[in-house]
């Protein structure tokens, strides 16, 4: 099982990530992207989305400024590689009125440092240490700044009945059509003259789940077989229950999650369809979209 660290949609990459081949230049121009309040891109006409402006000091190294339609600051991250998300420094969000909401220190991509966070007024919501991205000492405090019981800051999304589940469901529901069936047996020709490079195929199918526990989206981000996507992608409709939402620092949210789907060409009977052989990971993504 492979586990892969990820974020709430509330944070801002992905509209890079298309464009990491384009930009190469010694420093490249600034990227702006346009979004809705739920992450669906939109453009400058847009007089309800939100702004995002990533601007270059260097190759890699960036800071993207995210703006609400009124044009007040949202966000401040900081990168040390924008291309690979890779965060450095001190990651700042406002309430739209200008107040503080959330402090995250980051070093070399991962929480080094305090995470506080805010109610409106500007009382401490949570404060928080992390070592190397682990929480050591964590505290939560109410809205009068009496404490309460610690909570987690980021709580996945949970498909009913956990990951076993989720991942019977997709397993199950995935089935080739005529043309996917063809290029699988294809591929299974192929590895049999070139083994080395194992019979092992992965499709990383990537789940928007949305405040009320649907699925809203599905889209491959990453694939070893890419005869298997389309059939990967019908199976996610296929599912049968919603998700518990995904929250942040208590609050629900729009959340992307990461299901790796594995799938093993079988060599004696290379006319027959994949089999699934399991794994999943499950966590936030870092994306506005």
């Amino acid at each position: 099982m492979k586990t892969q660290l990820l974020y709430l949609g509330f944070l801002l990459v992905a509209p890079l990530a298309g464009r990491a081949q384009t930009h190469r230049a010694a420093t490249p121009e600034s990227i702006v992207s346009y979004f809705t309040r739920d992450y669906q891109t939109s453009t400058a006409a847009d007089s309800t989305a939100m702004c995002s402006e990533t601007t270059f000091r260097d190759s890699l190294g960036g800071i993207t400024r995210v703006y609400y339609p009124s044009g007040h600051l949202r966000q401040y991250i900081p990168y040390a590689n924008v291309y690979r998300g890779i965060r450095y420094g001190c990651l700042t969000t406002w309430y739209e009125d200008g107040q503080l909401c959330t402090k995250e220190d980051y070093v070399r991509g991962v929480r080094h440092g305090d995470l506080l966070t805010y109610y409106p007024d500007g009382t401490l919501k949570r404060r928080e240490h992390y070592e190397n991205g682990r929480c050591g000492v964590g505290n939560c405090y109410d809205a009068n700044g009496n404490p309460v019981p610690y909570f987690t800051y980021e709580q996945l999304p949970l498909y009913p009945g956990g990951d076993v589940q989720l991942v019977k469901e997709l397993s199950r529901a995935v089935r080739l059509n005529s043309q996917e069936t063809d290029a699988m047996r294809r591929e299974s020709r192929r590895m049999l003259n070139m083994a080395r490079y194992g019979s092992q195929r992965q499709v990383d199918v990537e789940l928007a789940v949305a405040p009320d526990g649907r699925v809203t989206n599905a889209r491959v981000v990453n694939s070893t077989a890419g005869f298997l996507n389309n059939a990967a992608l019908r199976a996610v409709t296929k599912l049968k229950r919603q998700f518990i939402p995904g929250r942040r620092d208590g609050q629900v949210q729009m959340s992307y999650l990461t299901v790796p789907l594995y799938y093993t060409l079988e060599y004696s009977q290379p006319y027959n369809n994949s089999s699934y052989n399991g794994g999943y990971s499950r966590g936030y993504r870092p994306s506005l979209r």
